[in-house]
Order: C-alpha cells, then structure tokens, then sequence
C-alpha cells in the first residue's frame, strides 16, 4: 500500500484528540481533499499518558473505507493525548502514508523528553519507547505558512497539501473538543 509522491487533490487524514480531562480521550480523524473537502470523519479513544496513539490511529484508518484513498496524515505535534507520542516511523509503515507534523512554534523535543523523565518518576511508568521515538524523530523541519512541518517529504509534497492540512486539524480539533465537552472550545 506505499503511495511514492503526494500530488495536488491527495486525500489526507488530519487527527487530533480531545481535552484530557479524563483516563480516556477520543481520537477524531478528518479524511478531506486539499480543496478542504471533506470526506469523511473516523474517531478512536486513545489513554491519556498512554502509548496506543499510533496502534489507534493505524486501526482506526484500515477499519474504514478511506484506507487506500489517504496519502498523507496531518499531525499537530508528535504527542496527542498528553504523552501519547506517535512512532512516525510505524505509523507511515503501517499505513503506507507520508506524515507531517505541523505546529505553530518550533517543535521542542528536549522539553517533551524532560516531560516524559518527570512523568516516569511521578507514575512509575516506562518511557524508554516514548524517549527513543523522540531520539529518532524523522524529517526536517521547516517553516512553511506560518507552520513548522516535520516531514520525510520533499518540499513541492508539502507545499501541495500544507494549507488543506492545515484547515482539517483545525476541523478535527473542534469536533474533538465538541464531542468530549458538548461545545467547542479553543483553537489549533
């Protein structure tokens, strides 16, 4: 299922989670053109803290009628649901997709390494998988429409659906936060 290239009209998955206000989360992934049509709406729950992100988001897109159609997932950060980090890497293997990963200041791995230590102190938990993802956190990153992306992509890929995933994130963070709250609330 390997798709070589992303071109203009490329169908992309953009996921975000609701507010961690409780052990569980929902996970909402908006399927949409880059004309920002939207296609589809997929949800999942992930933990809090947890280490399901990226099994979730690969089941929740092979379980649906968008699995051969997405060629790119739009992430906001490499960490949902707190410290739920995604393995990048598993995620485009598993899914056969390009990921980006797009947030609006520089992404600051080391404070979310220091984030997860105080985490393993205070719960106990073990975090070596999670730190190692962040060791090898694929890409380049660069500034491109006031976002900064993370991606393995060249250039002219991202450029082609940067804006659309954009627009879908921002989509998924609002259903999210509607579903978990009953209202809307904040912004990408």
């Amino acid at each position: 299922m390997t798709h070589s290239g992303v071109k203009p009209g490329a169908r992309v998955l953009a996921v975000a989670c609701g507010p961690l206000d409780k052990r569980r989360t929902i996970l909402v992934g908006i399927v949409g053109r880059s004309n920002t049509t939207i296609e589809g709406v997929l949800s999942s729950k992930v933990t809090v803290d947890g280490t399901d992100a990226t099994s979730s988001m690969i089941t929740m897109l092979l379980r649906s009628r968008f699995k051969d159609q997405v060629r790119v997932v739009a992430l906001n950060g490499i960490a949902v649901a707190g410290l739920n980090v995604v393995d990048v890497d598993k995620l485009e293997a598993g899914l056969g997709v390009k990921v980006l990963i797009m947030a609006k200041s520089r992404p600051r791995t080391p404070k979310l390494a220091l984030a997860l230590k105080a985490f393993s102190k205070k719960s106990g938990a073990d975090v070596s998988g999670r730190l190692a993802i962040l060791k090898n956190a694929h890409g380049n990153t660069v500034f491109n429409d006031g976002m900064y992306v993370q991606s393995r992509c060249v250039a002219g890929e991202i450029a082609a659906v940067l804006g659309s995933s954009r627009e879908l994130l921002r989509i998924a963070h609002i259903i999210a936060s509607g579903l978990s709250s009953g209202e809307s609330s904040g912004r990408m």
